[in-house]
């Protein structure tokens, strides 16, 4: 006779608990649809919600509840983040990289979290920023990753744009390396100033930008900002590596790590954030509703990618060229990595969970309808 378990295989959750908590405020008609969307599918993560797997061997029986792959849910996040990770390992080539972000200053930060059709283009103008400078500097193509990175470490709005660069180029005949290249960046961070401010001026013009104040007080703003200095970042790195693992945080999971949360009481969230500036931790307060409209913010919109790729690296352009810079370059081309198996996900924190009490392994049985709950 068989012993059935149900197995849970996620570890209290803090974010979880605090969408559960606040479900009355943006689990409505009124609240943002993708990001209502997300947490719903959050919330329902792993519980008989979400439908499930039977496993079972000769003396046991097991219950799996399927993943929600919400970009709201941690555990989801965790694993989708090492999955992506591997196909940007396998897919690009080694060698040295650079780091480029590109920022703005906060007076802008509001502008851009009220407008996200402004916003989506951000990547896109970052990498036509750094291909413009590589082409006519150089005349070299490069290869450009950019990741749109929307908050900060008290989850307020901060868009700015954290690009993947080939440290060398393809020459325009195609056929020869240029090996290394140096980015300027004065000349980065001007381009980027004209562009940004050149966007606005247009949706502007055209009544296409949502705005908090009068046109004559955004106008002003722009003027302002355009006499400003701005600041931009450019860091070399030997590989590939460190980019993948600092931007993959940003790229599939929530945009704050469960450990950072202290406390969920009396109607308020406590957290820690790094405050750079004075290198210490401190503690950020506000309520749960207040937190979950910060985390909404950060949620892509339905069917918009959160890395693109331009250059050499753009999704028509690199099946054509990668073979022949793999070649250029002398490093061997990687196949595809297949995606592993859901019970690898879990194996590091309790073992294989597909062996029995007993040790013996069980098989697929049939799947379990999602319940109406």
């Amino acid at each position: 006779m068989h012993k059935r378990s149900e197995v849970s295989v996620s570890r209290r959750s803090p974010l979880r608990e605090i969408l559960i908590l606040g479900s009355g405020h943006w689990d409505n008609d009124d609240y943002d649809p993708d990001s209502r969307r997300a947490f719903l599918r959050a919330k329902k993560c792993k519980t008989a919600a979400m439908g499930g797997r039977i496993f079972a061997s000769e003396s046991e029986e097991r219950v799996f509840y399927n993943t929600c792959k919400s970009p709201a849910c941690p555990s989801c996040g965790h694993w989708a983040t090492i999955q992506w990770q591997r196909e940007r390992f396998c897919a690009l080539p080694d060698g040295p990289y650079l780091e480029i972000t590109l920022t703005m200053p906060n007076t802008l930060w509001d502008i851009f979290a009220r407008n996200p059709r402004l916003r989506g283009k951000l990547p896109e103008i970052a990498a036509r920023v750094i291909r413009s400078y590589a082409r006519v500097r150089h005349g070299v193509e490069v290869g450009v990753m950019p990741v749109l990175h929307t908050f900060n470490g008290e989850l307020l709005f901060k868009p700015h744009v954290h690009s993947l660069v080939t440290a060398g180029g393809l020459q325009a005949a195609g056929s020869r390396w240029n090996p290394r290249i140096f980015f300027d960046r004065g000349a980065l961070v001007g381009s980027w100033q004209r562009l940004i401010i050149a966007i606005l001026r247009d949706a502007l013009e055209t009544g296409q930008l949502e705005l908090e104040g009068t046109r004559h007080e955004i106008e002003g703003l722009l003027n302002s900002e355009e006499a400003r200095e701005w600041i931009a970042h450019v860091r070399s790195f030997k590989g590939k590596e460190h980019f993948l693992q600092y931007c993959g945080r940003y790229v599939r999971r929530p945009p704050i790590a469960q450990w950072r949360i202290i406390a969920i009481e009396n109607g308020l969230v406590k957290f820690w954030h790094k405050d750079k500036r004075r290198k210490r931790w401190i503690t950020v307060e506000c309520t749960i509703e207040v937190f979950i409209d910060r985390w909404s913010q950060h949620i892509p919109k339905l069917y918009r990618h959160t890395v693109r790729h331009f250059g050499l690296f753009a999704p028509r352009r690199w099946p054509r060229v990668a073979a022949a810079i793999f070649t250029i370059l002398g490093t061997k081309q990687r196949p595809r990595p297949k995606r592993l198996p859901w019970a690898v996900a879990v194996q590091k924190f309790r073992g294989n969970p597909l062996l029995d009490r007993y040790s013996q392994p069980m098989k697929f049985v049939r799947h379990l309808a999602a319940s109406a709950v």
